[in-house]
Formats: C-alpha cells, structure tokens, sequence
C-alpha cells in the first residue's frame, strides 16, 4: 500500500467516527436494503460469485452480498475505518457468514487485493466522500474481471426536503450543504454518476436506477437528528450554526410542529455495467 496519496485524493469522511455514527450507518443500511437487493439482482449477482464491497462500512452490504453468493462465494469487505471493519465482521462471522473477510485500506492507495479481480465490484454511498471519484471508479473497474459486473450507487442529498417547509428543517439543509460546500463535496454526485463512467472511459451504464424514501417525519427524525449530530461539529467550526441553534433544532425535529410532515430522504441513483468479455 502506497503512503504517497496526496490530499486532493484522501476521502474526506465528514460525518466523524463514533459509535453514534455507526449506530446510525446500520440504521440507514437497513433502510435501503431492499433497493440495493433490488439492483444487485438487476445486475445478476449469483451464487459462487466473488465480490467486493468497497467502502463496506458496517457490512450491511457485506450481509446482503454472503445471502446470494452462499459459501462457495467470496466477500471481501474495503474500508479505511479499521475499526467499524473489524465490528463488521466480527458480527459477520458471528451470523455465519465465514466467507466475508475485511481488507483494512484507502481504495485510491492499496495497489492489490488478493481476492481480485471479482466477479462483482460494488460500492455505496462511498463516491460521496471522494475527492476524486473519477479516479476510484477506474480502480473498481481494474478490479472487476471480463464479464463482471460494476455496481455503483450514491445520494442526491440536495433532495433532502419537507412540504409544507419549517425552519427546522432549513437549519438542518443549512447545516448539511455548508459543511459539504466547505469540505469540497458534491452533493449531486448519485446524479453524476453516468458521466463519471464516461470521464472513466467505461462506457455508458447498462442500467440505471433512481430510488427514494418518503417518511412521516416521526419515522425520519431520528435519522436526521443522526446526521446533523454527526456534521455539528464541522459545522460550528465553520460557523454555519451556534450551540444554541443547533440545541434548538434537537430539540424541535422530533416535537409537535412537524409532526404531521412527511420527509424526503436523498435520492438513492443507482448504476451498473458488465465488463466486456
């Protein structure tokens, strides 16, 4: 593994590493389960198969994954948080699922991976805290095999909305798109993601797909608490909102004035392609 990665390619997670945090990735792992089931079958994962999940975070994916391929196939887990890596298959193991495995490294630096090249490459919600995704998706690309399959799915959180409007939910888009605007990221990346595979020299994606979530808003709060908690801190920083506000805002997501909205979650965009033969 490379130790020379510069720091216009480092990921930039924003969203801190605690165990508030990763509570809150299983939660929303869980929550788009059955779209991801839906497009890695659109996309022919199959038994026996070898896969690798980059940016596995909790192994969600991972858990997902081991169900179809069954014990002939082959897991492997990418992530650059060692420890949700070791939690994930830790559990993993725990459930039965001994042909997952966890591969502790930064995607734009690990120069192989033993398990390559794989009959299927995925990634989610990953391309979002990449500098240069353009860069990652000829990596996974390399590492999917003649005949494979690259799957690649991620958010347009600028969809992230309530009707009728309330201000709480404007602190919380305030919150959310200054931090990303500070820390240099694309909150529309789900949406580029076709012509990422056109900068990559891919080719234009066999499928698409665009998936969404509209919850009542005592179904989504907790959610949303989650994320602004897990940008708070960058956000103060930056000066985007004050201790006050933001105890304002915990306070008044869950409470009575919006407790008859219904909450727009991120646009989950979804885009698979077969490697040619």
């Amino acid at each position: 593994m490379s130790a020379n990665t510069s720091d216009a390619e480092n990921p930039v997670y924003i969203m801190g590493k605690t165990s508030g945090e990763y509570a809150r990735l299983k939660r929303q792992a869980q929550a788009w389960a059955p779209m991801t089931k839906s497009v890695l079958e659109r996309a022919g994962i199959a038994p026996g198969m070898r896969c690798l999940d980059a940016g596995c975070g909790p192994g969600e994916v991972m858990r997902l994954m081991a169900g179809y391929v069954g014990p002939a196939g082959v897991i492997v887990g990418l992530d650059t948080d060692a420890t949700i890596g070791a939690e994930a298959i830790l559990a993993l193991h725990g459930a039965g699922f001994s042909q997952c495995r966890f591969c502790h490294a930064d995607l734009l630096a690990i120069e192989h991976i033993d398990e390559a090249p794989f009959d299927l490459v995925f990634a989610r919600l990953l391309f979002f805290h990449l500098r240069n995704p353009t860069e990652a998706l000829r990596r996974l690309y390399n590492w999917v095999k003649p005949g494979g399959r690259l799957v690649i799915q991620d958010y347009d959180t600028t969809a992230v909305d309530t009707e009728p409007t309330h201000e709480v939910l404007a602190e919380f888009k305030t919150v959310w798109s200054g931090v990303c605007a500070k820390a240099g990221l694309d909150e529309r990346i789900g949406l580029r993601l076709p012509h990422l595979f056109l900068e990559a020299a891919i080719g234009r994606p066999d499928g698409t797909d665009v998936a969404g979530l509209l919850l009542p808003m005592n179904v989504s709060a907790q959610m949303v608490t989650a994320i602004y908690r897990s940008v708070l801190p960058l956000a103060l920083q930056f000066g985007l909102t004050t201790k006050e506000r933001s105890d304002w805002f915990c306070e008044q997501i869950a409470g009575p004035a919006l407790a008859d909205r219904y909450f727009r979650w991120p646009l989950l965009m979804s885009v698979w392609k077969q490697k040619p033969l």
